[in-house]
């Protein structure tokens, strides 16, 4: 694997996700799609080494770019790691020069709408594609409007939804 492509990877990883272990399933899977050898084996090292050397959790990628291309590729993975921290500064910088302007706060709730849609159509296609049964579409439901709406305790949703469950499984219910 070219020292690039490494690079432009870690890069994508990094800038997907939070930091820590956020990208691993990200890179593991573009590892994967480019097979590379003894894959699993070189991720359990990196994050062995990250565990054990002081510093942010996300410093197992800089393991892993050794691993996969010696001191080039951790070399690499250092920048990729580095350059979306680096971006965020600078829109900051920039935001803080227009945050003013009427332009910025309307394109920036058009901007929170479309997420807004983009994690509801993310959300359907989970939901969607997990059940067929109507007891459990009526229990996410029932726990969605019990946080939304009715603002119950997350800790007491879990718990009324284990009991439900049995009661469900004691009924048969559920196939």
């Amino acid at each position: 694997m070219s020292i690039w492509l490494l690079f432009l990877l870690i890069l994508k990883a990094s800038a997907l996700s939070f930091g820590g272990l956020g990208g691993l399933p990200i890179l593991h899977q573009d590892l994967v799609d480019r097979g590379v050898p003894d894959l699993d084996n070189l991720i359990g090292a990196a994050l062995a080494v990250a565990r054990l050397t002081p510093g942010p959790n996300g410093l197992w990628l800089v393991s892993l770019g050794y691993f996969l291309g010696r001191v080039p590729g951790a070399v690499a993975a250092s920048f990729a790691l580095a350059i979306p921290p680096f971006c965020v500064l600078a829109i900051m910088g920039i935001y803080g020069k227009v945050a003013h302007l009427k332009r910025t706060e309307r394109a920036l709730l058009l901007l929170s709408f479309a997420l807004a849609g983009l994690l509801g159509f993310t959300s359907w296609q989970i939901i969607r594609g997990s059940s067929p049964s109507v007891i459990e579409w009526v229990s996410a439901g029932a726990g969605f409007l019990g946080i939304a709406w009715f603002k119950v305790h997350p800790f007491a949703l879990i718990v009324a939804a284990g009991v439900a469950g049995i009661a469900v499984a004691r009924l048969g219910l559920l196939s």
